[in-house]
């Protein structure tokens, strides 16, 4: 560790040459300093331990020195004792530490030139030590209660506190003493073998762990050795009482020598936080369990792993391990953690390690619900505690073993086989020995609180229990009744809620400045507007409302003037930011006046609550304000596996299990009700404590009060959680009007019941187009304009989303609005969007430009070269020999080929899933629907609904190729509808409405599709390897009724439901799949009818009006909505005939346009305001090479001349692999 300290400080030290001409950063104490003091020099000099009078600890006792002299002079280094002390002499001895090395010179140095900087203090106020021996912690609530200890003789129990071990008579009737000393957090608490020492663990979470032994007769610490840098957890005393063992974090098991605090083991196998140790009865082996699922063996004398004693393989565990204990005499040990069941396990293998067994295991015992945090085993072995934690509530378990007992030679032959070679008949017979081995003594639910301590007393008459409500429960064992219950500390006083008040003193405002703005040169302001309009209601001391102030020009123009308009309130009821956010002062009603340029407007604003004592809810307040600092996105903990062990729901979409991992979490860590400042969630939110994350919030901030609140509250999800009905964004669609102007924007959430908030500050603004437009960092909705164009704006919060386009229109000086000719209503909702963006569009395309893009676009070839001269010669109107081109092309032969292959693609043809019998006749099947033109919905159909033999029905080929049903779910709907599932399988979708109940309920639409071999496919098989088996040529797909998906995180059967209403015929006699059928196709389906009108515009024009195609979202909104409602309504009326849309988009002028650009619409790039360039398809690439030049096609397997278009699937590959490497 000494190197590795060293090794993380050498970069803070000035070096010569170029180093010289910049200056180095100050010496930080807190950051720099107190480390190297707390690894090397706390444990002998705190209040609890002061060797020489000197405590370190305390600032100014720090500087002061103890005995001998002034430690720290300030700026003087030389003259500063403790320069003296640490400096080694000429044969590389120090003075201190006085037991270990000398410090490194690095440290050393780094020391000195804090001292020459001033030996300033720089501790974050709530990062301060408070408390000691002489000035104990002050209870308004009971502490959390960890870890729980009787004395050997019985006298006395143990239980952790905050800051401090209290010791209290055994019956509870009073306290004897309390052990105050530097760690805030008690993990654990043992006493020696013979009682006369007590070994503590614990730390300053994220700052430091330490290991404490107390002379219990003497109330006196005696060891105080620090150890790693976070909490440590399961001391454990050997038999002969002279080592201490423990867990780390750092994924270590570590023991220390008694007296000394020399380290005397060290082994670093585990994969995660270790959470208990314990002594094996010879004292020659140490037994770990950690987060990793695993309990490991370590031989003391060596240092080396030995074995791991339960399970490895893979999913055979369920959860991380949190609690062990030795039996009292024999090599076996009692495990539990997250799947809440106890077993027991002999810890030295007798038979030879093979992959998958568990064979050490002994008993398996009654579950518990909820994780078990803690267990005991009395002195005869005869009886075994466990306790554990679920969402606020907690169970007590006692069992009774016979200690005698033989494991009979049948039972022990099925515990040595793997687990997964267990039948049925093995698992029944193992559960009847276990059920018949064991006795349940006492279930005993604590509604109150869950259990995160339990003890036995040394006759194993009593068992003490404990939890986060600080409450010592007494149990009689032999009738599982508590005799007696006591709060081991005094309450002083309630705690108090956190009420805001108004501080006049403004905290300093570290955000970049903003650019300064102007109303544009030349402009007058013809009047103001403000939204809201109405009255502002601000109801309690967080509330706020963002206004929004416009301006509008004599030009017409709409311009934000938020931050120019000059703000006013009248009386001290409510003040206003220079950004536009009204707070609340005290009760009462006033007015705001905003005035800019001669104009001046009021709104009436209404306060109340101000005095009120503010409780905030998860759901409502405290969930935002996590969301807001970033705790709970994708980067942070709400990543799949979390970060640095700490893991939230994304976005916070899962409130039970969020608030499950702040106050549940390794025994509440993260949270203290006693001591709601010192609570984890705020220091390491403020960065009192060090946080990869930053400061995120300051003490006295809105966000710090609002969490500190609800942790004084107690900590508790709400039963009754409201969730967000909606978001509305203002305003809507906005035209920023010069470059680099801002807009600011205000989101107003709806609660059921009406009830609307402004959640302005909270709600996530993010830019589809980030040439175009960005958010202002720091400024909560503030948006900039980069260049002309147009941006998406997403709006999320709470999971609702909503969903702006900004558009920045720019210098548009000389622009003249003239009406473009119109061929069909196309062009006149195009038109709308060019007049509003001032964009001209391009003049209509040459007749051979024309002749050759309508050919390619809907039939793969270009026109042959008499067809090319027969329609320039044609002397009729352009527009008329136009639309009977059109009308030739749309159904003809080559133009059946064509979309054929479009639709084997997005059907996924090929002969690797298939088969080339199969993938032909899939093929087939797909050119005759579309030379018959299908409509769309009947197409759709039949492949959603296909059942029986894909040699006889070829649509059936979608389930051979796509065989489970959460992969056909995320396919249909990806094709069908646009969306993309796939996001929301694991968490809620980060991008949009669907939740991860929506996944599971969609898939379970297809859970009931059964493949079984067609007899017809003989001995033929496709694929197959050593993972996967082969598949028979031909499958049959059938109706398998008791076949359902199961709830990734429920573990629930979920049954199939819409995720969203559509009216469509609802038989209950109908399979799932026709129910879906019917309800993807409904003209009613807000999705299937657009997504394909959308698909076929952006096969047509080479850019959709949702971009990607297949990409339909909030935050991916159509560039022209009117234009795509058109379509989809178009396309609907006409009964899903895919021929007629594409007609009706090829005869619009907008269509028809060249793709020259002109001065007024050269940047446009998604309002077809000319027509672009396209890159070919390989195939027709591939294809066209050949119509130009005359030459045949020579495809390995086909007819030479065969179009590329026709082939019957992907496998059939040239050798210079031209249609792979065109794409």
């Amino acid at each position: 560790m000494r190197l590795l300290l060293s090794l993380s400080l050498l970069s803070l030290i000035p070096f010569s040459g170029n180093a010289a001409e910049e200056s180095p950063k100050p010496v930080s104490f807190y950051q720099d300093i107190r480390p190297i003091f707390q690894a090397n020099c706390v444990g002998c000099h705190q209040p609890s331990k002061n060797n020489g009078d000197y405590v370190m600890t305390d600032f100014q006792r720090l500087l002061a020195g103890g005995e001998d002299a002034i430690a720290i002079v300030p700026g003087k280094p030389d003259e500063s004792h403790l320069i003296e002390e640490i400096t080694p002499d000429a044969d590389g001895d120090a003075e201190m530490p006085k037991k270990n090395d000398p410090l490194h010179e690095i440290e050393i140095a780094l020391i000195r030139r804090w001292i020459e900087e001033g030996a300033k203090d720089d501790t974050p106020e709530n990062a301060r030590q408070r408390y000691d021996q002489e000035h104990p912690p002050v209870y308004t609530k009971p502490p959390v209660i960890t870890s729980l200890d009787y004395s050997p003789d019985g006298s006395l129990l143990a239980i952790s506190g905050f800051h401090e071990v209290l010791l209290q008579k055994a019956d509870g009737s009073g306290e004897v003493a309390r052990l105050v000393g530097l760690s805030e957090r008690i993990e654990s608490v043992r006493f020696s073998p013979d009682g006369s020492k007590l070994a503590v663990t614990g730390g300053l979470p994220g700052r430091m762990g330490e290991v404490q032994v107390w002379d219990v007769s003497k109330k006196e610490l005696t060891l105080s050795a620090p150890v790693t840098f976070d909490t440590i957890y399961g001391a454990a005393w050997s038999p002969d009482g002279s080592k201490i063992s423990f867990g780390c974090s750092d994924n270590s098991v570590r023991a220390i020598d008694a007296k000394t605090g020399k380290q005397v083991l060290f082994q670093g196998g585990h994969n995660g936080w270790v959470f208990d140790t314990a002594f094996n009865p010879k004292g020659d082996h140490v037994v770990s369990v950690s987060r990793d699922m695993t309990a490991k063996l370590t031989e003391l004398a060596t240092q080396r792993f030995i074995d791991n004693i339960t399970s490895i393989t893979p999913k055979a565990l369920k959860g991380g391990m949190a609690a062990v204990v030795m039996h009292p005499t024999r090599d076996e040990i009692v495990v539990g953690g997250s799947d809440g069941v106890p077993k027991l396990y002999r810890i030295f293998r007798n038979t030879a390690r093979k992959i998958g067994d568990d064979a050490n295991l002994l008993l398996e015992f009654p579950p518990l619900e909820g994780r078990i945090f803690a267990l005991d085993i009395s002195k005869d072995a005869r009886r075994i505690a466990a306790g554990s934690s679920l969402n606020g509530k907690g169970a007590i378990h006692i069992y009774e073993v016979n200690p005698e007992a033989q494991i009979p030679k049948e039972i022990a032959e099925i515990i040595k086989k793997p687990t997964h070679e267990r039948n049925a008949d093995m698992k029944a017979k193992l559960q009847k020995h276990f059920d018949s081995s064991i006795k349940t003594l006492a279930t005993i639910p604590v509604p109150e609180c869950g259990i995160f301590a339990v003890s036995f007393n040394p006759d194993g008459s009593t068992l003490a229990a404990s939890g986060p409500d600080g409450l010592i429960r007494l149990v009689d064992v032999s009738t599982g009744k508590t005799s007696k219950s006591f709060l081991p500390v005094t309450i002083s006083a309630p705690a108090k809620i956190a009420v805001k008040k108004d501080e006049t003193r403004e905290t300093q405002d570290k955000r970049t400045p903003l650019d300064s703005e102007q109303i544009p040169e030349g402009r007058s302001v013809v009047k103001l507007s403000v939204v809201p309009a109405g009255v502002i209601r601000i109801d309690n001391p967080y509330r706020y409302a963002q206004v929004v102030i416009s301006a509008q020009l004599d030009s017409g123009d709409i311009i934000d003037v938020t931050r120019i308009a000059k703000k006013a309130a009248s009386g001290n009821q409510a003040k206003i930011s220079n950004t536009g956010i009204v707070r609340g002062i005290s009760n009462g009603k006033t007015h705001l006046e905003f005035s800019l340029a001669g104009r001046k407007i009021k709104i009436p604003v209404e306060v109340t609550g101000m005095n009120l004592d503010y409780i905030p809810a998860w759901t409502k307040d405290v969930n935002p304000v996590v969301a807001r600092m970033g705790c709970n996105a994708g980067t942070c903990h709400g990543a799949k596996d979390g970060k640095n062990g700490f893991k939230l729901s994304l976005r916070g979409y899962d409130p039970i299990y969020d608030v499950r991992a702040f106050t549940d979490d390794i025994s509440s860590r993260r949270v203290n009700l006693a001591s709601p400042d010192d609570s984890l969630m705020l220091l390491k939110a403020t960065s009192a404590v060090p946080h990869e994350g930053g400061q995120l919030t300051k003490p006295g901030d809105d966000y710090y009060k609002i969490i500190r609140a609800w942790i004084a509250q107690g900590a508790k999800l709400e039963e009754k959680q409201t969730k967000v009905e909606k978001i509305e964004v203002f305003p809507l669609n906005p035209v920023v009007q010069n470059i680099g102007a801002m807009q600011q924007m205000r989101v107003i959430a709806t609660y059921p019941g009406g009830e609307t908030r402004d959640v302005t500050s909270e709600a996530v603004i993010t830019s589809g187009n980030g040439e175009v437009a960005e958010t202002v960092k720091g400024y909560p909705a503030l948006v900039k304009v980069i260049r002309r164009g147009e941006a998406p704006i997403l709006v999320r919060y709470e999971g609702a989303y909503a969903a702006t386009t900004v558009t920045a229109m720019g210098d548009r000086s000389g622009f003249e609005w003239i009406d473009p000719p119109s061929f069909n209503p196309i062009d006149s909702l195009v038109a709308e969007k060019w007049k509003r963006m001032k964009i001209l569009p391009s003049e209509i395309s040459t007749d051979l430009d024309f002749v050759r893009r309508i050919h390619l676009d809907l039939t793969g070839l270009p026109p042959a070269v008499e067809k090319v001269k027969s329609f320039l010669a044609d002397p009729r109107h352009s527009q008329v020999k136009r639309n009977e081109l059109i009308d030739s092309l749309i159904g003809n032969p080559e133009f059946v080929e064509f979309w054929t292959n479009k639709w084997s693609d997005l059907l996924q043809v090929n002969r690797k899933f298939l088969a080339p019998e199969g993938a032909k006749l899939f093929r087939e099947w797909i050119r005759k629907e579309v030379a018959e033109n299908t409509p769309y919905d009947k197409f759709a159909q039949k492949i959603i609904t296909a059942t029986g033999s894909n040699k006889d029905n070829p649509p059936a080929s979608y389930y051979k190729i796509l065989r489970t049903p959460e992969d056909t779910m995320e396919n249909t709907t990806h094709l069908f509808l646009a969306t993309r599932f796939n996001c929301n399988k694991c968490h809620d979708h980060p991008f949009e409405r669907w939740t991860q109940d929506n996944y599971y309920e969609m898939a379970a639409f297809f859970a009931q599709v059964g493949l079984k071999a067609d007899p017809a496919s003989g001995k033929n098989k496709i694929g197959g390897t050593a993972v996967e088996g082969a598949k028979p040529l031909y499958e049959v797909v059938f109706q398998k009724n008791d076949a359902e998906v199961i709830h990734e995180r429920t573990g629930e059967v979920t049954p199939p439901s819409f995720p969203y209403e559509a009216d469509h015929p609802d038989k209950k006699e109908a399979t799932r799949r026709d129910r879906l059928a019917e309800w993807t196709t409904s003209p009613d389906n807000q999705y299937f009818a657009s997504s394909y009108a959308n698909r076929i515009w952006g096969y047509m024009m080479g850019t959709g009006i949702i971009e990607p195609l297949d990409d339909i979202r909030a935050g991916n909104p159509p560039s022209n909505p009117e234009l795509l409602e058109w379509l989809t309504q178009y396309f609907i009326e006409h009964d899903f005939d895919v021929r007629e849309l594409m007609r009706v988009i090829v005869k619009s002028r907008t269509y028809q346009l060249s793709i020259e650009s002109h001065q007024w619409n050269e940047d446009d790039k998604i309002n077809f305001s000319h027509a672009k360039a396209r890159r070919l398809p390989a195939e027709v690439l591939y294809d066209t090479i050949h119509a130009v030049t005359g030459a045949s096609s020579s495809f390995p397997g086909v007819p030479t001349g065969t179009r590329a278009a026709s082939l019957p699937d992907v496998g059939v590959k040239l050798p210079d692999g031209f249609l792979a490497n065109f794409g």
